[in-house]
């Protein structure tokens, strides 16, 4: 394990997101809200009309910002380069998100956590990391 890999750290649900950097394994986490600044939420009545189901229509708008935010990652690592990734997202927006990456960024992601954490401090965050850090060492 390289001490110096940058790691993008992506924290969603099926509607929001957070991304945050760590510049160095075991560094602080740093909030990037200016990567996601116009990034599109999408909602249930997005889509077509003749959707009756609002579980139906739910779906739709979570894979389509799972689908962008998947998009999205791909563009911020070709201009920064990380060498690791690692996703944080409830099981269901943790699979939509997997299927929407890129190969280049899916090849980068080292570990995950399977839990709602969109509004998670910094703190737990960083915990999180390691843990997933860990994980993928074993």
């Amino acid at each position: 394990m390289t001490p110096d890999a940058r790691t993008l750290i992506v924290v969603a649900d099926g509607h929001r997101a957070r991304l945050l950097e760590q510049p160095r394994i075991g560094g602080p986490l740093h909030d990037r809200p200016e990567w996601l600044a116009d990034l599109k939420e999408h909602h249930e009545h997005d889509g077509p009309s003749h959707i009756t189901h609002a579980g139906d229509a739910r779906d739709r708008a979570e894979k389509a910002f799972l689908r962008d935010l998947a998009k999205r990652l791909d563009d911020l690592n070709a201009r920064h380069g990380f060498d690791q990734v690692i996703l944080v997202a409830p099981p269901r927006a943790l699979g939509h998100l997997r299927r929407g990456l890129s190969t280049a960024v899916a090849r980068k992601v080292i570990g995950s956590d399977a839990h709602e954490r969109v509004d998670a401090t910094i703190i737990t965050l960083q915990s999180v990391v390691e843990v997933a850090r860990y994980a993928n060492a074993a």
